[in-house]
């Protein structure tokens, strides 16, 4: 009989045993420093995804140590720094190259390594990252491996960033980082009032989230410049001011899975300027500002226009606004601008309403007869 103990040679199962330890990090550390074998898988698990620098510290070449320990990294102590050669960097990159999924906080310390080392990935296997930036990204220095997919860029909340931040971001990920296929933009406070972007290809880009405190010029700006990407899932937050769209019914003509944060009005606009014809799932959240009836009654309208032929799966939230006074009869005067229109919804598979009222609004009389593919229908009270 073979002992069981031979399967402990098949590095795969080593591999099995470490990922079902990927949360006990102490237990993987102990497994990694208890054998040879079973080291690599171990530390492969360890530091997969990390979420602080201070790890890599200690790794780095002396002189580069001294450097950020005396001067972190400024701008006068990396000028004409010349990068140790490749040997000293050998206990640095043994575990950079495990990294895959990196959260990075502040983007000092990765982006001063990587102006020490502009020919090199700092972590060149990275597949999903999370940075905040503070600063803008030098043009000489590679700060996005090839291999990314995922990225977010973010910023401290209600701190003005400086205007370049996210443009040489973006222009670095769309040169670097060519099969990135999500993209999130988050807690961005812009003093700038326009985006001055060229041209970004991201032919792989399949996925889009913009949470952020932005104008209405560096959205459309933004905005214009995605909907060159083949991008089928968007997540949109609006500002509280309208865009003013420079060509109408231009944007993100591949789009599939549509989720909009923002007031009946803006969610209506921002519709009326999407070109795809193949909107499958829409979600429209408004959970602060106005939403009139009359607003709500024109998004309705709008929704069939374009959607109709299309659409499988809608929820609408409308949350207590300040213009309503009682909100159980415009639960269901909001209803009743909705259900009349639902025969043109062709595909319309489900549907998912959280409306302003105080009582569940169940008691509505639903006909879905005349609803030609409706399955499932969901009433909520916000």
């Amino acid at each position: 009989m073979v002992s069981s103990c031979h399967a402990l040679y098949i590095s795969e199962i080593l591999s099995e045993i470490s990922y079902q330890l990927e949360d006990d990090r102490k237990s993987l550390s102990r497994l990694a420093r208890c054998c040879r074998a079973f080291s690599d898988p171990a530390l492969d698990v360890l530091w997969r995804r990390m979420s602080l620098f201070s790890p890599f510290i200690p790794l780095l070449p002396t002189n580069v140590l001294t450097l950020w320990v005396e001067y972190q990294f400024s701008a006068e102590s990396l000028a004409g720094f010349q990068s140790p050669p490749m040997h000293e960097w050998k206990a640095f990159d043994a575990y950079a190259m495990r990294v895959r999924i990196l959260y990075s906080g502040a983007s000092h310390f990765l982006a001063g390594v990587a102006t020490i080392r502009a020919d090199f990935n700092v972590f060149p296997f990275l597949r999903s990252m999370s940075m905040q930036l503070q600063e803008p990204i030098q043009p000489g220095i590679r700060l996005f491996p090839e291999t990314l997919q995922s990225l977010l860029i973010s910023g401290p909340a209600y701190v003005n960033c400086k205007d370049s931040c996210i443009q040489t971001a973006l222009v670095h990920a769309a040169r670097d980082a060519p099969f990135l296929k999500h993209l999130h933009v988050e807690d961005y406070s812009y003093n700038s009032d326009r985006l001055n972007t060229p041209p970004l290809h991201f032919k792989h880009l399949r996925s889009v989230e913009i949470s952020a405190f932005i104008s209405p010029n560096v959205l459309r700006s933004l905005c214009r410049v995605l909907s060159q990407s083949p991008v089928i899932e968007l997540k949109i937050e609006l500002p509280h001011t309208n865009c003013k769209w420079d060509a109408p019914q231009s944007l993100f003509p591949h789009l599939e899975r549509l989720e909009i944060h923002g007031t009946p009005t803006l969610a209506e606009t921002f519709i009326v300027n999407v070109s795809s014809p193949c909107i499958r799932s829409l979600t429209v959240r408004h959970s602060r500002g106005p939403a009139r009836l009359a607003d709500c009654s024109r998004l309705f309208s709008t929704i069939v226009a374009k959607c109709g032929t299309s659409l499988q799966s809608l929820s609408l939230t409308i949350s207590r606004s300040p213009v309503f006074h009682n909100h159980d009869g415009m639960a269901h005067d909001i209803m009743d601008a909705l259900f009349p229109l639902m025969p043109n919804f062709e595909h319309l598979e489900e549907l998912h309403l959280s409306l302003p009222s105080a009582t569940q609004v169940d008691d509505y009389p639903v006909e879905a007869s005349g609803w030609p593919a409706l399955r499932r229908v969901e009433f909520m009270a916000t």
